[in-house]
């Protein structure tokens, strides 16, 4: 088979699953708005007919057609604000994240919490102090120095308080936990550092355990309060997408609103919106366990995260759009923890801000979805080089 067929199969092959793919993400989009939990919610919404006229005049005159209501009506829930520019989910994993991202054999690597660190560090961003690490198999030391599992086992069996988290394959803060390794024991479960260390695969980093500024750990000292940045490439410069918080609550020590912490919009100054909202639509004004009132409260250092995060898409913009995760250190520096690729969490930007994502882009943004959804692959390819 000569070159020219083989690639020409190929792109058959891979065009065919990216269609499934969509029809994938989309059903599953439909599936989750489905959730007898979000109907309740969107159903205390009633748009106007001049509303409802707006949205579908926006989606009409530049994606080609009408979109289901549902998400404006459960956006509009959460803040009580209406913007016609709310982006549903079912245009945005099935449609914008699959066309920025075109170039998928990408996203596996630059998602590897072991490979992420080397990127950062390459270009002054920080991320946290890798202590050991294990990739495919292969045990190494901070140094990334290959050593074997037993030396691998005693380095961790006297390192104190980490946190360990899988590498590959992992989101919303599954498989992570924090250890306190004395005398080849994690004085938090009773377990062997060996015992540990047999039963969390052949992929994960095992980190030092963050500080972060007092502004970021006053909030809800018992987790790492988190900044989800997403970013995207457009017409040649890097955009940023409003900012959120998202805070951990209770006995948790992850702050992932799926795990059951909170989230809250956040200016791009580091200034805290009024209200911190969960998944399903409770409210709070301040945070439940520390009493500290969020209106007015400001995060240092957010205007660095946003320019790290613009930094780290620039240096690997194979990909289109990027959901970054950034806590604040101990001295106001940003720290980037993860980055995720796939399945961004568009919907807690729309739910907290009251806004859509896109700003003034978003006539564009769609106009652009609508040609991508006409070109085969290889031309797909070359527009989003030219984005």
């Amino acid at each position: 088979m000569n070159i020219k067929l083989r690639n020409n199969l190929k792109n058959v092959i891979l065009e065919l699953y990216g269609k499934y793919r969509i029809r994938r993400s989309r059903k599953n989009e439909i599936n989750k708005i489905s959730d007898q939990r979000r109907q309740d919610i969107l159903g205390k919404v009633h748009l106007t007919e001049d509303q409802i006229e707006r949205v579908n005049e926006l989606y009409i005159n530049n994606y080609g057609e009408k979109i289901p209501i549902d998400w404006h009506r459960y956006f509009t829930a959460y803040t009580g604000n209406f913007d016609k520019n709310y982006f549903p989910e079912l245009l945005y994993i099935p449609e914008f994240e699959h066309f920025m991202n075109t170039n998928n054999e990408y996203s596996k690597a630059i998602e590897d919490k072991n490979i992420l660190p080397l990127i950062a560090n390459s270009v002054g961003v920080k991320s946290p102090r890798v202590i050991l690490s294990c990739c495919y198999g292969l045990y190494r030391d901070e140094e990334n120095k290959p050593i074997t599992k037993n030396e691998f086992i005693n380095s961790l069996s006297n390192c104190g308080k980490v946190f360990i988290k899988p590498s590959v394959d992992s989101d919303s803060g599954n498989g992570c936990f924090i250890s306190n390794f004395v005398g080849g024991f994690d004085t938090i479960t009773n377990n062997s550092s060996e015992d540990i260390i047999n039963s969390i695969g052949n992929n994960f980093v095992v980190q030092e355990v963050i500080t972060c500024h007092k502004s970021v750990r006053d909030i809800f000292p018992n987790s790492v309060n988190t900044l989800r940045v997403i970013t995207y490439k457009w017409n040649g410069n890097i955009e940023v997408m409003p900012v959120i918080m998202r805070i951990g609550r209770g006995n948790a020590f992850v702050d992932n609103a799926h795990a059951g912490g909170i989230f809250i919009a956040v200016d791009n100054d580091g200034t805290l919106h009024n209200t911190a909202f969960t998944e399903f639509c409770y409210k709070f004004y301040e945070h439940p366990d520390t009493k500290i009132k969020f209106e007015g409260y400001k995060i240092i250092g957010v205007e660095k995260v946003i320019e790290a995060a613009k930094k780290m898409h620039a240096a690997i913009p194979q990909l289109g759009s990027y959901n970054w995760d950034f806590t604040i250190g101990e001295h106001g520096e940003p720290v980037l923890i993860e980055t995720n690729v796939n399945g961004g969490g568009i919907w807690v930007i729309e739910m907290a801000h009251g806004k859509g994502p896109f700003g003034e882009n978003i006539e564009s943004v769609l106009k652009w979805i609508r040609k991508m959804k006409s070109l085969n692959l290889p031309d797909r390819k070359k527009e989003f080089e030219n984005l």
